[in-house]
């Protein structure tokens, strides 16, 4: 049995008093059909249908097009789905014209009112994060378990590697460079020292840190911004769970346990490669070791272990709060994932400028 062919899209036009203009629309509006044109010239306009049939994103595009400087327009008369589809159209499509562009003092209100948002939102996150992880201390929280031991080997275990390898290279680069350098006066000796120290309370923390927001924050904020798009962050919500204290809270936990570990494990390995090539130019093993033991101090350490613990808190909530405010669909979960990273970034090199400010001012 054949189908009825539909009927060609129609249009037709009636002028009724007051300046109104009644445009009748019918027929099959599809995207792969002729449409009819329209010469239209009026400030109101009401749309109705006369039999229409199926439509498909032809119509709502095409009402759009043709009467988008209308001053009143009313689809009241028109089916519920096509009414939304040209409010969707309307919001999603910009017509302005050259003298309509915002203005130098425009765009910096646009700017200051979208900053105070976006603060305002980490505020609120900052606050949510901090009351999650009370309730987890006083055992009150509703935290996902089973995603803390795997964030543990994520954020741990699987880190190793890339750790490794730019431990190793950093504190290599960095006796190297010193070599160069204390040759000239004669204390190559000293080069154990410079690398000792530098990877226990600089380099150790700050390249693990770095490390994290390069691999955790990314992770995190894909996560969680996947689930903002497939609406499984509302569905905790509707089940009366805080998704901040279900998800966050024990990313930030596993990060935070994991990465001064790393640190530690990175400052050993720096030294190993220090040792590389020291040993390599004019000194002994012997004399390398005892060089760089003396050189570490348990202030030193602890200086390096609470810049850890503080990058590490970083890293895991710049990639939380990314993804928890992330927009719904593919391009937002891949900006939160960019964002978070230049966030944890930032803000760890930031948090390493004030601790250096403060260290040097207590002598510590």
């Amino acid at each position: 049995m054949s189908e009825k062919s539909a009927r060609q899209a129609s249009i037709s036009t009636e002028n009724q008093t007051g300046g109104l203009t009644i445009i009748k629309i019918g027929g099959s509006w599809r995207i792969d059909q002729p449409l009819p044109s329209l010469n239209f010239k009026g400030d109101q306009v009401k749309i109705v249908s006369d039999g229409l049939e199926d439509f498909d994103s032809a119509l709502p595009s095409w009402i759009h097009h043709n009467f988008k400087n209308v001053r009143e327009l009313d689809l009241s008369e028109l089916p519920k789905r096509l009414q939304s589809l040209v409010r969707l159209a309307e919001k999603n499509t910009q017509w302005k014209s050259e003298d309509e562009k915002p203005n130098l003092l425009e765009n910096f209100g646009v700017w200051g009112i979208e900053s105070y948002s976006s603060w305002g939102r980490a505020m609120d996150h900052i606050g949510q994060t901090s009351t999650g992880l009370f309730r987890t201390l006083i055992g009150r929280s509703k935290v996902n378990w089973s995603d803390f031991t795997l964030q543990l080997q994520t954020a741990g275990v699987d880190a190793l590697p890339i750790v490794a390898l730019l431990g190793f290279l950093t504190g290599l680069i960095m006796a190297y460079v010193g070599l160069i350098q204390l040759r000239q006066v004669g204390a190559t000796v000293y080069v154990a020292n410079l690398v000792a120290l530098a990877m226990t309370r600089e380099m150790g923390a700050l390249m693990t840190g770095i490390i994290a927001c390069g691999r955790t924050s990314t992770s995190f904020a894909s996560q969680l911004g996947s689930m903002n798009v497939s609406q499984e962050s509302d569905a905790l919500r509707a089940l009366g769970i805080n998704p901040v204290e279900y998800l966050a809270v024990p990313r930030i936990l596993a990060v935070t346990l994991m990465v001064p570990l790393l640190s530690l494990f990175a400052t050993f390995v720096g030294i190993f490669g220090g040792m590389i090539v020291a040993c390599a130019g004019d000194l002994s093993i012997d004399q390398y070791l005892n060089q760089a033991i003396k050189a570490i101090t348990f202030k030193s350490f602890l200086v390096g272990f609470i810049k850890s613990f503080f990058f590490a808190f970083i890293a895991a909530w710049a990639g939380c709060y990314r993804g928890y405010v992330a927009q719904r669909s593919a391009l937002g979960v891949g900006d939160a994932a960019t964002s978070a990273a230049v966030l944890g970034i930032t803000l760890i090199v930031i948090a390493d400028a004030i601790f250096a400010v403060i260290f040097n001012l207590y002598n510590f």
